[in-house]
Parts: C-alpha cells; structure tokens; sequence
C-alpha cells in the first residue's frame, strides 16, 4: 500500500510540475513606424542575423515570410513562421516535439527561446527593449504631460564647453547637409536620463541631450566614424525630425532623451 501511495504521490507531482512549466504560446508581434525608414531588406537581415545569433536554424527565406527551427540537445525541438514587412513583423509557432504543447500551452523554455529572439531581432534594428521597458514605468513617465523641444544646437554647444565633446565627431540633424563626400556605417541609437527634480524641463533635458551626445561620439569614434547624421528624436519607435530641435520628455522625477542616427564618414 505503501508502495502504490508514494508512486501516486510521484505522479501527481510531475503532473503538477508539468502544468506550472506549461505556458499559453507566445507569439511576438512588434510594429514600428514608416519613419523609421526601414526597407524590407533590412527587416530580412534583422531577422536572419538574430536567428544565426541565437543559434537557430534557418529553413527558408522568402520576401515576406522566414521559417526557422531550433533544436537543444537533441530532446526539443521547435520551428516558427516569421512573416515581415518593413514595419512589421511576427514570431508565431508552427510546430515542435518535446515541448508538451497541447491546446495551445507548450512549455515555458518555448516563449524564452523566442522571447531571446525577438531581443535580438529588435537590437539588430536599433530598438532596445530593455530601454523600451524602463521607459514605461511609471517614475519616467510621472508627470509627463506632452513632449518639449529645445534647441540642439545649444545643447551641442553646453556639452562642448563642458568639455563632454571634444568636437572630433560633428552632429547634424535629419533635414541638415552635411559638407563634403558622405559615407554611413550603420544606424546608432542613444537613450538617456537624467534627474529632473529642482531643475527646469529645458536645464533638465540638456543634461539629458549632452549625456546622448556623449554615447553618440564613443560610439563614431569605436567605428572609426567622424560624423552623425540624419539625427532624429525617438519616441516610442515614431521618430522626431526637425533641423533645429530634439524632442524630451520631461516629468516630476527624470527627463528622458533618446536619439537615433547614422554612424558616418565625411571627407
């Protein structure tokens, strides 16, 4: 009797361990705005990078649609249809064995191994969502009642007094030409924050453009780069493009500024 109790008791415990592992699947869909400016080539790299990255194998690649599979240790195997667009695209489950998927649920290692992928694909366009997630919580956004814009070229200026920039690396704002022969390297994104209590929006959001700046020149001189252009405001995957402003989002407690642009050489 024994016996028959404790093989039960075991059962009725990896009953209970498979139900906690068991999970609804997720299926990613990321959208981005048309000013973003990313072509349907870019989305296909993106997409095909990230899936080499995270070790995944690529079954096929057509104009609109990636089909993937991942296998581990020979015990779990899954595979996935990702359909794109320039401003789209989609993580969505085809099939596997090994997961326990029935009914829809599948277990939890499935949604982090795709979760892992989509990160991946969203750096691989310059969207980070770990900056995507901080900027949703609720002490950035306190107090945030609209956007403010301020003069970059006076932040340029601060920063460059301050010593922060040492002015090997020029900066232009999307609509500004740039002299000379142009050659860009890559897309580059910079978002940071700053305190904004005691201070001004304007005081507080120059803290926070001279701290962009910053990451923006370490990262041209790491590429060999002496220029960023096409400079544009980023807010939630929209971007702002004005030749003399930059856009913040300045609340009670912290001034948000991020910026994206492209990483380039001007002779």
């Amino acid at each position: 009797m024994t016996q028959i109790y404790r093989t039960l008791s075991l059962l009725a415990i990896a009953l209970f361990l498979g139900a906690c592992t068991s999970k609804p699947i997720y299926n990613p869909e990321e959208r981005f705005s048309s000013q973003l400016a990313i072509s349907d080539s870019q989305m296909q790299r993106a997409i095909v990078t990230a899936l080499h990255d995270r070790q995944w194998t690529v079954q096929s690649v057509k104009p609109g649609m990636i089909q993937a599979a991942l296998t581990v240790r020979d015990r779990h195997h899954a595979e996935v249809d990702i359909p794109y667009t320039s401003t789209a695209f989609n993580i969505n489950y085809r099939s596997s064995w090994g997961l326990d998927y029935k009914n829809g649920k599948i277990h939890g290692n499935y949604n982090r191994w795709v979760n892992r992928l989509r990160d991946n694909i969203l750096k691989e366009l310059s969207v980070d969502p770990i900056v995507e997630s901080v900027n949703e919580l609720g002490a950035v956004t306190q107090g945030v009642e609209g956007a403010s814009y301020f003069s970059f070229q006076a932040g340029v200026d601060k920063a460059t007094q301050a010593g922060l920039l040492d002015g090997s690396v020029k900066f232009y704002l999307a609509g500004q030409q740039p002299p000379g022969e142009l050659r860009k390297i890559r897309t580059v994104t910079s978002s940071r924050k700053t305190n904004g209590s005691n201070k001004s929006d304007e005081e507080a959001c120059s803290w926070a453009l001279q701290s962009a700046l910053v990451s923006l020149q370490n990262a041209a001189k790491k590429a060999g780069a002496n220029a960023v252009v096409e400079i544009a405001s980023i807010n939630k995957r929209d971007l702002y493009k004005d030749t003399q402003n930059f856009q913040c989002r300045a609340g009670l407690l912290i001034a948000s500024v991020a910026l994206r642009g492209e990483l380039a050489t001007i002779k």
